[in-house]
């Protein structure tokens, strides 16, 4: 991880945090001492440069070893896409994802330093979310286009870890045993689910404190019904 941030300097450099990987950030295993919610939300938003607070954090486990939900993590992704590509990565996902889906109605939450927030901010009609939800289901092909790879969408909707519940996680993918299902969960009950063997792709936009309720709706009403 530290070496995607030549030239910075980060706390607390011991042997934990040096092995830490990209793998370990895009399964949630990075071994740094996150508590998802307030005050680790704020500290970050009032930090000017979001990838030094993120990686002078402490670490609490070996990387790696366990799973912890880190939005905070999730936006290191993004400071790493923009110091791979050479560009910020909302102009990446417009040319690379968002332009040859068609999804217009864009709205993508930035950091002070103008890097896209990369574990919450992202917000689309359902319309848009459900063709992310197409894209994957087949397998990252659109309109007779690969725009994603196929071993990609592979790896990343396969199960990597476990989590603190009945639930797997992919890469920021979790992933739903019970269903055939892996699922994008975002705050208040937002969800993108695909099942693959139904070939079904079910959106939901919601305003509730968590998703138990999305999750019944499906399993008891919607997975039964597909024929």
């Amino acid at each position: 991880m530290v070496d995607f941030f030549p030239g910075q300097e980060f706390a607390d450099l011991d042997e934990q945090k040096q092995a830490m990987t990209l793998e370990d950030v895009l399964t949630m295993r990075t071994g740094l001492d996150w508590n998802e919610g307030d005050p680790a939300y704020r500290d970050l938003y009032v930090s000017p440069d979001w990838v030094q607070h993120m990686l002078d954090m402490p670490m609490e486990a070996a990387p790696g070893s366990q799973f912890n939900y880190c939005s905070g993590c999730s936006h290191l992704l993004s400071a790493i896409l923009q110091q791979t590509t050479g560009m910020n990565p909302r102009d990446f996902a417009e040319e690379n994802l968002f332009a040859p889906l068609g999804m217009v109605a864009v709205d993508w939450e930035r950091n002070p330093t103008g890097t896209p927030t990369g574990g919450w901010g992202l917000r689309l009609t359902p319309g848009e979310m459900a063709k992310l939800g197409y894209l994957f289901l087949h397998k990252g092909a659109w309109d007779g286009q690969q725009i994603v790879s196929a071993g990609w969408v592979e790896a990343a909707t396969r199960s990597h870890t476990g989590t603190d519940g009945s639930l797997g996680y992919g890469y920021q993918w979790w992933i739903v045993p019970s269903l055939g299902a892996y699922t994008a969960m975002g705050l208040y009950g937002q969800t993108i689910m695909v099942i693959p063997e139904s070939d079904l792709v079910i959106v939901v936009t919601a305003q509730m404190e968590n998703h138990n309720k999305v999750f019944e709706l499906i399993e008891r009403y919607i997975a039964p019904a597909v024929k």
